[in-house]
């Protein structure tokens, strides 16, 4: 078959456009006229900085990440990914023991035989990345996935407001770092250049255009079609610069339509468009085992890694939440699920490790964990106010402010309010929230059931449902969850022990649920020491005693 290409003008084309105006001479308006040249200067891909996040380690970090766990790092252990039979992820000492990607597992373990290995799992990678995603949203709104190890950011609106671009690489380096990931940066002018700047880990080439950048780069390297890339590699076509001197027309008749779009794109001749993702509003985390746990507390190491990105998760979205999971799972099985709830939204880590650690306590069944979940859904938006440059004691508060009625939202309550909510917390954290509530009023009148259980929470708004100047019938400390009916005999109006202090006090019926019968309330001190709290019923002639003072 004859060749589609004059290899004649190998040497004399530099681009695209230069083979052509050789091989098809300007002889009409039309052919001289420079349209791809006036598309490529005015292409506003290349306006755009793109970045691209590169996890070469991501299938052995979702297990294994150095800094999470209590045993030693990955890199001193022997320990390979496997997918259908065949290593595809390998940790430093695996690879310092001969093993290579692609070998069978039989053969890694002849090589070594304390070799770890571990299903690869592509859901945990893909949650991996999203978690990843999430953090990024601090930087930039527009984020993409793009394959399996990497994330593609559009930063071009975002350098000034992090100090420029430098400043900016290094904070997100930093906290990929700190989640236990190993990231590698790359930077250029379209989304397909800066993939191939990360894995080839080139220097920042913004600068410069994706031809000059990629001038000596192997075609195998630029995620072109391979079945394409072998057929221009047995012309001896083996670079880009080999591959630009070659006529457009001839490649487009070769290769087809989807070969120059992906080098058109990769180049910045076409727009790239990427879809972005909206990472949800919430919070995932885990930390996988080698060597399973038996012992439940040494997992408070673990968890403080995790509580800390969670709290710099709250921080930088301005968030709070009010309650948070942890789960800890052994061979894929949940063995516990820890739902750890706090009085008030809140974003305080050392309260959120205190809470799970007295959790932790209570967890008896559990005698092996490989795998700790730590989650979060729900949120609230942020309300507390910035630290102060001075102590609460030493806040002055004018007193346009206190005839307010401002006094309770100041540092000083804030801080208290705070405290009370803290101790609630570990109330209930402690005693479980079935055993530790607050009172409230209820919507009937009769004493018995004008109270509810509720939410303890300590809450300056409450001041407002009760002001201070309202006056209350006197009400006593016990109130008994039924009325006790006296003895026949038993009349305080007669009893020589019975001294009347206050009353007759009237109380309707209930008549919607059947109590017909009204109610007049007494205060009696017997034998001049106990304060009851008793009731007459007209209608059956009978005293009943329902609570006591003191």
């Amino acid at each position: 078959m004859a060749s589609p290409f004059n290899t004649q003008n190998y040497s004399r084309g530099g681009s695209f456009l230069a083979s052509r105006s050789i091989i098809q001479p300007a002889r009409t308006a039309r052919r001289t006229k420079p349209r791809a040249l006036v598309v490529m200067s005015k292409s506003p891909a290349r306006k755009k900085l793109w970045l691209s996040l590169y996890l070469p380690e991501l299938a052995l970090e979702v297990f294994h990440r150095p800094g999470l766990s209590t045993e030693a790092s990955h890199h001193s252990k022997a320990i390979a990914v496997v997918r259908q039979q065949r290593i595809e992820g390998l940790s430093t000492a695996a690879i310092e023991t001969g093993i290579t990607l692609g070998t069978t597992i039989s053969h890694a373990y002849a090589l070594c035989e304390t070799l770890v290995c571990i299903e690869k799992d592509i859901q945990k990678e893909q949650q991996a990345l999203q978690q990843i995603a999430q953090w990024l949203y601090e930087f930039t709104p527009n984020i993409a996935f793009h394959g399996s190890q990497h994330l593609i950011l559009e930063i071009s609106g975002s350098v000034k407001l992090f100090s420029g671009l430098e400043t900016m690489k290094l904070r997100i380096k930093h906290t990929i770092t700190q989640l236990g990931y190993t990231p590698i940066l790359g930077l250029s002018q379209t989304p397909l250049a800066a993939k191939v700047c990360a894995e080839r880990r080139y220097p920042d080439s913004h600068l410069h255009s994706p031809e000059n950048t990629f001038h000596s780069t192997f075609l195998h390297h630029l995620h072109l079609p391979e079945q394409n890339v072998t057929q221009l590699e047995k012309m001896g076509v083996t670079k880009l610069s080999h591959l630009l001197k070659l006529p457009r027309e001839g490649l487009k008749k070769r290769f087809g339509n989807a070969f120059m779009r992906h080098l058109d794109r990769l180049l910045g001749h076409e727009a790239d468009p990427q879809h972005f993702i909206e990472p949800p509003a919430a919070f995932y985390s885990d930390v996988f085992f080698i060597d399973s746990v038996d012992n439940l507390q040494s997992l408070i190491f673990p968890i403080k890694r995790l509580a800390d990105a969670f709290g710099a998760f709250l921080t930088a979205r301005q968030l709070q939440t009010q309650t948070f999971e942890i789960r800890l799972k052994y061979r894929g099985k949940t063995q516990a699920n820890l739902v750890i709830k706090l009085a008030r939204a809140d974003n305080d880590v050392p309260l959120f490790i205190k809470l799970t650690s007295l959790k932790l306590d209570q967890v008896q069944a559990v005698k092996e964990v490989d795998q700790l979940i730590f989650s979060a859904s729900t949120f609230q938006a942020s309300t507390s106010t910035p630290p102060s440059l001075f102590p609460p004691s030493a806040l002055m508060l004018s007193q346009a402010e206190a005839d307010q009625g401002n006094l309770r939202t100041s540092a000083y309550n804030l801080e208290h309010i705070k405290q009370a909510n803290d101790l609630l917390s570990l109330l209930q954290t402690q005693l479980t929230p079935e055993n530790c509530f607050g009172l409230g009023l209820g919507d009937d009148h009769r004493p018995e059931k004008s109270w509810q259980k509720i939410k303890p929470v300590a809450d300056p708004e409450r001041q407002k449902i009760n002001p201070p100047n309202l006056i209350y019938p006197i009400r006593p400390n016990f109130i008994l969850e039924h009325p006790m009916r006296l003895h026949k005999d038993l009349n305080p109006l007669q009893h020589p022990d019975f001294e009347w202090l206050e009353g007759p006090e009237r109380i309707n019926a209930a008549w919607w649920d059947g109590d017909g019968q009204n109610r007049d309330y007494y205060i009696y001190r017997y034998a001049q020491k106990t304060l009851y709290w008793l009731f007459y019923r007209s209608l059956t002639h009978r005293w009943y005693w329902h609570g006591v003072f003191s």
